[in-house]
């Protein structure tokens, strides 16, 4: 990733047009992920900049991760869909990863190495808002990291 430029901001609420799983071996997340948006995409696509802005959050649990993928929606309910608050997040360290998917682990893992050295420590589930995804060329993607944070004791 080389050097990373991390920014501390707090993160808004974001109400989601979403599906939820939980994905027990890493391996096979890309299979869940990208699917999930495809199907939401497909009942919101109609809806002019509702798919404006792509958002998938991950919590760990003793289960596997608990994976949350959608849109930010402000509509109504709909039956083929979940609707998902993530909650504002008073601090949270950022970076951007720019390229492929099947490489964005080292962009968390530097992200989360400069958490630590700066006395942080991870609290509560990541995001990732997906900036630019719509090519089936990943080497031209932009996806914003977020991962909520708290002060080391």
């Amino acid at each position: 990733m080389g050097t990373a430029e991390i920014v501390a901001k707090p993160l808004p609420e974001v109400r989601l047009a979403a599906a939820t799983a939980t994905v027990c071996d890493q391996r096979t997340m890309a299979s869940v992920v990208g699917p999930a948006f495809d199907r939401i995409a497909s009942i919101l696509g109609g809806t002019m900049g509702a798919l404006d802005t792509p958002i998938a959050a991950y919590a760990l649990a003793d289960d596997g991760t608990h994976v949350t993928v959608g849109y930010e929606y402000v509509g109504e309910p709909h039956p083929e869909f979940e609707i998902v608050t993530l909650p504002a997040v008073e601090e949270a360290l950022t970076t951007v990863h720019h390229g492929s998917m099947s490489r964005i682990h080292l962009s968390w893992q530097a992200l989360h190495e400069e958490i630590r050295a700066l006395g942080y420590e991870p609290f509560g589930p990541c995001r990732e808002f997906y900036i630019r995804s719509e090519s089936s060329d990943q080497s031209h993607w932009v996806t914003e990291l977020q991962q909520p944070v708290r002060r080391t004791a």
